[in-house]
């Protein structure tokens, strides 16, 4: 009877490890999340600008690898397209999808993606992205608009990441699409 109670004080912690090893080894050698962006706005717009590509500065501070989100509990999210190709193509689409024409030689749209990172350290899900959108003047050289749009969203844990993150860019381009001055811009 002895020897079965010593042999069951070594059964916890053997298991504990082997689930701290299988939660390491998922985490490390997770597949990437597929990414593929529908654009949604039900705003109308007017116009033409041409489309840049955006900077991803998380990835470029080295905070993050370029097809990665923070994310505070999980570490950081594995995309299978870099965060600042899936955004300047989600731009390009959502903003044809509203009417914008992408075919304007003097005015082209860049921007930088300054932040973008998931808190799910509480009971819901902490969105946050920023985005400085950026027209310049190709004839002039000159920057003729510029604004920086933060969208922020609370959203369950058990939310489809994909769609979570679609819907936060959707929201960040409609924001601009709101600006009056963009709008302006690109007429």
């Amino acid at each position: 009877m002895q020897k079965l109670a010593s042999s069951k004080k070594f059964l916890v912690p053997t298991a504990t490890l082997l689930l701290l090893g299988i939660v390491t080894t998922f985490m490390e050698g997770c597949a990437k999340i597929p990414l593929s962006y529908s654009p949604g706005s039900v705003r109308k717009a007017s116009g033409s600008v041409s489309i840049s590509g955006f900077k991803y500065l998380p990835s470029e501070t080295g905070k993050v690898k370029p097809f990665q989100i923070y994310n505070t509990t999980l570490g950081n999210l594995k995309f299978d397209t870099n965060i600042d190709i899936f955004f300047s193509d989600a731009v390009s689409t959502e903003l044809r999808f509203v009417g914008v024409k992408l075919d304007d030689k003097t005015r082209i749209l860049s921007g930088e993606i300054e932040d973008f990172h998931i808190d799910d350290l509480s009971y819901n899900v902490d969105w946050t992205l920023k985005v400085t959108y950026l027209i310049k003047n190709l004839k002039t050289g000159e920057v003729i608009y510029t604004s920086t749009k933060i969208t922020q969203r609370k959203a369950s844990k058990l939310v489809n990441i994909s769609s979570a993150l679609n819907e936060m860019i959707k929201l960040n381009i409609e924001e601009l699409l709101k600006n009056e001055a963009f709008i302006k811009t690109i007429n």
